[in-house]
């Protein structure tokens, strides 16, 4: 058994998907966007999606600057649903950065399993986000005693599925073993990045997608992690 577990953060324990939409519906009504455009907050927060998740894409392939995709998620929303530049709320990414970190919902039985998992393993958070964001958002969703370290792309300079993001993992963790165990839900970069490292993996997924490795077991849901350690 591991003497270290290592977790992703984001879609993994903490819940982005609820958590930016919350965000975006306040930010649609602060800066009353209905006037804007003649779509409504479901559609400027599908586009927004999407847009968010495809420059991500970019972000971890050193195609885009974290500076560059802070601002360009926002001006393509607002240019997809018809919105001149000059009528951007010119401050709307900010305020993003600025509230979301500080909401708290996790993802179903995360405090659960990791307070069970809290005494028997020591516990590391392993994250492609920026640092100011994902320390806060530890902070607010109370997650930040249950772990002795964390990895932060960032500092590594290099993005998961890089393996030099789980060696610099290790090394953080003052780990004395050569592999890890890693949970996440992002195939690529944290399965197949961790298994390409020589680690064992749990995907956290509805939708395995037929991929299959001797090294992941597939999870449904966090609780699930407590019939395997």
């Amino acid at each position: 058994m591991p003497d270290h577990l290592f977790f992703d953060l984001d879609h993994t324990l903490w819940d982005f998907d609820t958590n930016a939409e919350e965000t975006l519906r306040e930010l649609y009504d602060h800066y009353q966007i209905q006037f804007l455009t003649p779509h409504g907050p479901d559609t400027f927060i599908a586009i927004y999606t999407q847009i968010n998740h495809d420059l991500w894409k970019l972000y971890r392939n050193h195609q885009i600057t974290k500076d560059k995709l802070r601002v360009k998620r926002f001006e393509d929303t607002f240019k997809t649903m018809g919105v001149a530049h000059k009528d951007i709320p010119m401050n709307i990414g900010e305020k993003y950065i600025e509230i979301c970190p500080t909401k708290t919902a996790l993802l179903p039985g995360a405090i659960e399993t990791l307070d069970y998992l809290y005494d028997r393993y020591e516990l590391h958070i392993i994250t492609n986000g920026f640092e100011e964001s994902q320390l806060k958002k530890m902070h607010h969703a109370n997650l930040t005693a249950y772990f002795k370290s964390i990895t932060i792309s960032e500092h590594v300079g290099k993005q998961k599925p890089h393996p030099l993001v789980f060696e610099t993992a290790l090394k953080n963790a003052k780990s004395t073993t050569i592999s890890g165990t890693y949970v996440g839900d992002n195939l690529d970069a944290d399965i197949k990045g961790s298994i390409q490292s020589g680690w064992k993996a749990f995907w956290l997924t509805d939708d395995p997608r037929g991929y299959s490795d001797p090294n992941c077991q597939v999870i449904s849901n966090l609780r699930t992690l407590k019939d395997y350690f």
